[in-house]
């Protein structure tokens, strides 16, 4: 536990030396001393000299890794999945990013991945601790194997974390996207110094990862605060990937406003053509925005008024579509949701990005490995 105190203390500290760390985590200089050698030889942590024009004798400071260590994140999509390497600041080698369409199969998936990951570990040249892969999707976290991804039906029953170990001989993790955001906010975000937030991601799907008295939520398979598949349109509503009629994820999403203007206009439209077409004013999608805000508003007042938290991080495009969407959110949501816990809650747009969910995700693996998450 102390190991991981220090480790922590780090993340959100930065650069430190031993007596820095001491007094930021309370920990005795002895304790310190042993929780460093621990991370030192883990590779979790790298030490450098001072200023050669520092005065006195400083200690040697102490950082996360961002070239002498790696790890590799990979992002899988019903779109497109992408793979790229990080250090373990969250310092993304964005110029080894590579995105790539989703193929068709499970097979063809696995095997793309396992290529792409041993290609960049070894263009890398540096030593990679693990691989941090996130899903849109339900996991089982008891045995890493998907139950069910609405959008993206090839995983369904599948464990692609031990199949691309198998391929790679490297450790592999697979978590929950929203869970993988939940953690990048937490470790590399605004929820640094908050031990009670949510963090929505309404993408494709709509997912919620939660953190509650300082710890990730769980529950029995690590599917707590799955909300997504509540029924909101019983009468009329869409069907939903998980084989129900009118659940949340079909009305309060990216994919859902998607959905409903290319109904509307006659045509299959992306997110990029329909945000291309409304910038130039050629598409009105006022109907459809308003609609997905109302109910994506009514998920958004579930969450306050089930789990009470401080914030609620929300990672969409819709608020990039008008200027004034993400307000209609705040204002809404709040109105639907009880008062105590509503005025003492701030609705905020994510600072994480997929990529860091990924690389949070297999840090954090890294990371349960020496110690619980302490408070």
């Amino acid at each position: 536990m102390n190991v991981r105190k220090v480790l922590e203390v780090i993340q959100s500290q930065g650069t430190l030396t031993r007596a820095d760390v001491m007094r930021c985590s309370g920990i005795s200089a002895p304790t310190v001393s042993k929780a460093v050698s621990a991370l030192l030889d883990a590779g979790l942590l790298e030490e450098r000299e001072t200023a050669e024009f520092s005065v006195g004798r400083p200690g040697k400071l102490l950082q996360l890794p961002r070239f002498s260590a790696q790890v590799i994140g990979v992002v899988l999509e019903w779109d497109y999945c992408s793979v790229v390497a990080s250090g373990l600041d969250g310092h993304l080698h964005e110029e080894k990013l590579d995105r790539f369409k989703t193929p068709k199969t499970y097979e063809e998936l696995i095997e793309t991945i396992s290529n792409k990951i041993l290609n960049l570990v070894e263009k890398q040249e540096i030593p990679a601790l693990g691989v941090g892969i996130t899903v849109p999707g339900l996991v089982n976290s008891n045995d890493g194997r998907i139950f069910l991804a609405s959008n993206l039906h090839i995983v369904d029953g599948q464990a692609p974390a031990a199949d691309i170990a198998s391929r790679t001989k490297m450790e592999c993790v697979l978590v929950q996207k929203s869970t993988s955001l939940c953690l990048s906010e937490k470790t590399y975000g605004a929820g640094q110094d908050v031990d009670d937030f949510i963090n929505l991601d309404v993408t494709s799907g709509f997912g919620m990862g939660v953190f509650t008295g300082g710890q990730l939520l769980a529950g029995q398979h690590g599917l707590a605060g799955e909300i997504a598949h509540i029924t909101v349109e019983p009468d009329g509503g869409r069907v939903c990937g998980c084989g129900n009629v009118g659940c949340l994820e079909t009305v309060a999403t990216d994919l859902a406003l998607t959905h409903y203007v290319s109904k509307r206009v006659g045509k299959d439209l992306d997110f990029d053509a329909i945000e291309e077409l409304v910038k130039q004013g050629e598409l009105d999608i006022t109907p459809e925005l308003d609609r997905t805000i109302e109910f994506l508003a009514i998920g958004v007042a579930a969450a306050i008024n089930i789990f009470n938290p401080s914030n609620i991080f929300v990672t969409s495009r819709l608020f990039d579509l008008d200027e004034d969407a993400f307000n209609k959110l705040i204002e809404k949501a709040k109105n639907r949701a009880l008062k105590p816990s509503s005025n003492s809650c701030e609705i905020e747009r994510s600072k994480g990005n997929k990529y860091l969910g990924a690389v949070a995700g297999i840090i954090n693996h890294l990371a349960n490995g020496l110690g619980p998450r302490l408070t």
